[in-house]
């Protein structure tokens, strides 16, 4: 079954040009060539961020997040964020 993952974040004071640019990276570096990715977009508004990634099934999500690249990835964001970014999962319906 298809699923959504939207993950969303606030950047400290002075990181959001560092922080899109690493968002942008792991779109097009890791994301966009990963078995199973359907759409992701990264989104901004001010100091929010926004990353929505569709995926033709749950299977395909977590081999993506079982990568190495993107546990590098999770690990370079705290220094840069306000608090703990939002995840959430979706199924799609229907």
């Amino acid at each position: 079954m298809a699923v959504f993952r939207i993950l969303e974040a606030i950047a400290r004071p002075g990181t959001i040009d560092q922080v899109a640019d690493l968002l942008v990276r792991q779109q097009r570096d890791v994301v966009a060539n990963a078995r199973g990715i359907v759409f992701v977009q990264s989104l901004r508004s001010g100091p929010n961020l926004m990353a929505v990634s569709s995926w033709a099934s749950a299977e395909d999500m977590q081999r993506y997040l079982d990568l190495p690249a993107t546990g590098d990835f999770y690990r370079a964001l705290p220094p840069l964020l306000m608090g703990v970014p939002s995840v959430r999962t979706y199924e799609v319906i229907g």
